[in-house]
């Protein structure tokens, strides 16, 4: 288990187009087959360590203009924040408004 709290991204289309696999493949470095299986079983795509001195240096950024990238465009996805030693599955699903918020209240 992990002890840090992380957001988990969700794609919810199994037919993901392809400039979508790109996205999540430069923001994780996974490989494309490794990301089409977490997307067609459920999983999160992307996951990211809150909170980390990469969370605050361009982690959170990063995230938070992808998943706006992504809600401009139509994608289906959701936002999940996991508690500290939380499973995945049991993260509370967030808006990206309201990580925007996390993101911003972190900066102050």
């Amino acid at each position: 288990m992990n002890t840090s709290p992380r957001i988990a991204v969700i794609l919810t289309q199994v037919a993901t187009a392809p400039a979508t696999l790109k996205d999540v493949k430069a923001f994780t470095n996974l490989g494309l087959s490794e990301i089409r299986d977490r997307i067609v079983s459920g999983q999160p795509a992307v996951v990211e360590e809150m909170f980390s001195n990469a969370w605050y240096d361009e982690r959170a950024e990063q995230l938070l203009t992808l998943l706006t990238k992504w809600q401009d465009e139509g994608i289906a996805f959701e936002v999940r924040e996991v508690a500290e030693d939380g499973d995945l599955a049991d993260g509370a699903m967030i808006s990206v408004e309201v990580l925007q918020n996390i993101i911003e209240a972190g900066r102050q």
